[in-house]
């Protein structure tokens, strides 16, 4: 009898073994990745989960899980965490600057290994810009998941005042447009509205606004190798030597709150004519209904530049179902089905050209030119270093600006020793 019972239970249990198998769908055929984030609006989460829904229902076999790991400034460390505990996520929305810092550490699965075994996904899409600020050693680690750059805003009403008709193209122009904009309104002798505002502070917003510059003036960052800094050459002096004269030469600009150039207050108020700034603005200058403001593109020198920002993917190292289908989800953010969704939505910039020529954003461009002016300068956008080494060189590079914008040195004194630190930071 009890021979009898245990066949009819081992049968139920064959059973019920059959009946689960993967033709049937079961949840063992789901490959579930986690995906951390720190976005924190609202109105972007709710696009992000309804783009995730629609990612899954297309994946039937994976499971994408949304989730916040908080401000992104205190997310590397919870990262660490995670993966020297052995369990990582799978896949991170961070900023691009870190990809040098993971890729050396080698926890990250290079995206250039998934590009190079996958014919369905075409890299040229993606714009050149964004895959450099995505690369460490010459190799394409993390992928784009949004991006922005950085421009003029104007007001327009100073600048008709003014009698200012075109907006400058050149930095002389820039120049003589500033004069005219710099005004002693109450005739008591100061200055009260100035043609621009140059950021200061040592931070990083210093030294990002600072590199289009550089850029602007035919220079790099670094060496073409990466092994020694660039910045402290003819071109990186006659671009710190620019902002120095436009405050003390010229007398057409004043200095931003300390560490806080991306502030719009004085801008709004009219205070300032002209201020660097990107897209990310837009909502609350918008709100605005005093400001009747326009956005043109960073003055050119030697060239047009621009610099680069973002979020990236970050796909770390599991197992092989799960990167690939952590690849699947990368591959769709990037397609032009989830970056027309999420530009329109958020404002932030499509990473992919097709997205970009696709008749529903040309339709928004052509609602909204200030966006369409950020989206033209991608062609001309620069990225930072991806590397290790770059928030050392950074930190060192604005408390350098800073003394030289305050003369306590000079534009070639404060770059060369921003350099002598760079250099010791790359030869370790």
């Amino acid at each position: 009898m009890k021979k009898k019972v245990l066949l009819l239970l081992l049968s139920v249990a064959l059973l019920f073994t059959f009946g689960c198998s993967k033709d049937s769908g079961s949840a063992d055929d789901v490959v579930e990745i986690v995906f951390w984030h720190g976005i924190e609006s609202k109105e972007n989460n709710e696009v992000l989960e309804r783009k995730i829904a629609e990612f899954n229902a297309k994946h039937p076999d994976i499971n994408v899980k949304a989730q916040s790991y908080g401000a992104q400034d205190q997310a590397v460390g919870k990262i660490q965490t995670a993966v020297s505990g052995g369990n990582p996520p799978d896949v991170v929305w961070l900023a691009p600057a870190y990809t040098g810092q993971f890729a050396q550490a080698g926890v990250l699965v290079p995206a250039e290994d998934f590009i190079a075994n996958d014919a369905s996904f075409n890299a040229n899409d993606v714009y050149e810009g964004l895959w450099d600020v995505s690369s460490y050693s010459g190799k394409r680690y993390t992928t784009p998941f949004s991006a922005n750059n950085l421009a003029i805003f104007y007001n327009k009403d100073l600048f008709a005042k003014a009698g200012i008709t075109k907006t400058p193209d050149t930095w002389d122009e820039f120049v003589d447009v500033a004069k005219k904009l710099t005004v002693d309104k109450n005739g008591n002798g100061k200055i009260d509205q100035y043609g621009f505002q140059v950021p200061i502070g040592t931070n990083e917003w210093t030294v990002w606004t600072w590199q289009t510059y550089l850029w602007q003036a035919g220079g790099e960052f670094l060496t073409e190798d990466g092994s020694a800094p660039a910045f402290n050459s003819i071109a990186g002096v006659e671009a710190l030597q620019f902002w120095v004269d436009l405050v003390y030469k010229y007398e057409v600009a004043n200095f931003s709150e300390t560490d806080a150039g991306y502030k719009t207050e004085d801008f709004e108020a009219g205070r300032i004519a002209m201020q660097i700034i990107g897209p990310w603005t837009l909502p609350q200058l918008n709100a605005n209904p005093d400001l009747n403001y326009g956005v043109f593109f960073m003055p050119k020198n030697d060239r047009y530049a621009t610099n680069i920002g973002g979020e990236n993917l970050f796909i770390f190292k599991t197992d092989e179902a799960r990167e690939k289908a952590a690849w699947e989800f990368a591959k769709y953010v990037m397609s032009a089905d989830f970056q027309v969704d999420w530009a329109i939505a958020t404002g932030y910039l499509p990473v992919s050209k097709s997205a970009v020529e696709s008749s529903e954003y040309q339709q928004y461009l052509n609602e909204n030119p200030v966006v369409a002016t950020f989206v033209d300068q991608m062609n001309h956008g620069f990225a930072r270093p991806s590397i290790p080494e770059y928030n050392a060189i950074s930190a060192a590079l604005g408390q350098e600006i800073e003394k030289a914008l305050y003369r306590q040195v000079t534009p070639k004194e404060a770059l060369d020793n921003a350099a002598a630190r760079a250099q010791r930071e790359l030869s370790r």
